[in-house]
């Protein structure tokens, strides 16, 4: 999507130099001026974007709890996020990407630092679809709220065993009958301690076993700097692929010995 907006500025620059006649009478001090134009009309065009996120945003409805997976807002959400990831000067570098499985659904889990993670991810593991499990809250937010939700990301209510058990058989029924792969930060929450990791949750693991699905463990590091550097220092995002443990093996496994497996896996690795 920058790149789009990019090409939109440059071309709505050349047409004004164009209209203006610049081209016949052409100046070497043009040039200041036509950058200057390409930035102006390329801004112009983001806020354009930004609004009409705004728009659909606002009108999606946040009382439905649950929406299908939809390919437009998918694209749409993964365009914001780049969006965001050129304007926080942040580049997210991927390690063992050939793990990952292309002809199968998959649960996808890692250390959860930052409201970046979810951002690095989206846009550079290339699972599509691909939706997020995440706390009800984030999808009451203001214009967010309303595209992951239509992007058919899924709340859950930790509080409430019985809701969380629901939406753990839905995801995991989301999986198995080929609609998306399902990403969940098994912390729980982001971790704001010194710890290298918080306790997993280890519920999330019940969507790999019963969906009987690969389960691709991701190591996450450098999100918490993003907002410390913003815009001015440039951050490195690191989103390394640890382990894919294969959906035969996780079948047979027990929960609790899953969640510890991982979780030792994602510790030797950050």
């Amino acid at each position: 999507m920058i790149y789009i907006l990019m090409c939109l500025g440059l071309l709505s620059a050349g047409g004004f130099a164009f209209l203006s006649r610049w081209f016949t009478n052409w100046h070497w001090y043009y040039l200041p001026i036509m950058f200057a134009l390409w930035v102006g009309f390329f801004l112009a065009w983001s806020v354009l974007y930004l609004l009409i996120a705004f728009i659909v945003g606002a009108i999606c409805n946040i009382k439905k709890k649950e929406y299908p997976v939809n390919g437009f807002f998918q694209n749409y959400v993964r365009a914001t996020m780049n969006y965001i990831l050129f304007f926080t000067n942040t580049s997210v570098k991927v390690e063992g990407i050939e793990q990952i499985p292309k002809d199968q659904k998959c649960l996808l889990v890692a250390n959860h630092l930052s409201n970046y993670d979810p951002i690095s991810v989206m846009t550079h593991i290339p699972l599509r679809p691909l939706i997020f499990i995440s706390k009800p809250e984030n999808f009451n937010l203001p214009v967010a709220g309303g595209l992951v939700r239509r992007a058919g990301f899924m709340a859950i209510d930790r509080d409430h065993v019985k809701n969380a058990i629901i939406t753990i058989n839905k995801a995991a029924e989301r999986i198995r009958n080929g609609e998306t792969s399902v990403f969940i930060f098994p912390e729980g929450t982001r971790n704001r301690t010194d710890e290298k990791l918080l306790e997993f949750k280890n519920g999330a693991f019940k969507i790999a076993i019963k969906a009987k699905c690969p389960l691709v463990v991701l190591a996450i590091k450098n999100t918490n700097l993003v907002k410390k550097r913003t815009p001015f220092k440039h951050t490195t995002v690191t989103l390394k692929v640890v382990d894919v443990i294969p959906a035969e093996r996780v079948a047979v496994s027990k929960t609790a010995e899953l969640s510890e497996e991982v979780r030792e896996k994602i510790l030797a690795a950050l």
